[in-house]
């Protein structure tokens, strides 16, 4: 499984190699609009070609790094609770005297939810 770091890492690179892809593809689109009836048709021809598979690169990375995101393991999933709980238990407790009784009582309900989720998540590791 990959960690954090190596994530990171590849995602960076994505996030390059795409800014480099649209770079070049912008740089070329201008080319052929400022040069079109100057320069050989085949050459033109090419480029366009060229323009279509980076057309193609750019929607397959801008995929790849959506859908990253819409995966995380249990285990970050797990800690994500965790750290959801203890934040809005402390702000609960920080803040209770000020904060609306409905409110509150929306705040508790979902710490129950999380306290749920926190135990059915440990139980399945």
């Amino acid at each position: 499984m990959e960690n954090f770091d190596d994530k990171k890492k590849k995602k960076d690179r994505q996030i390059e190699n795409l800014e480099n892809l649209v770079e070049r593809h912008t740089r070329t689109k201008r080319h052929l609009e400022q040069y079109s009836e100057i320069g050989n048709h085949e050459n033109k021809e090419n480029a366009r070609k060229i323009q279509e598979i980076r057309e193609e690169q750019i929607k397959e990375l801008e995929g790849k790094l959506k859908d990253e995101d819409k995966y995380i393991s249990p285990e970050e999933q797990l800690e994500n609770l965790k750290e959801n709980y203890a934040n809005t238990q402390s702000y609960i407790e920080d803040n209770k005297d000020s904060i609306d009784d409905q409110v509150l009582n929306n705040l508790q309900k979902k710490q129950e939810h999380r306290k749920e989720q926190i135990s059915f998540l440990k139980d399945e590791n």
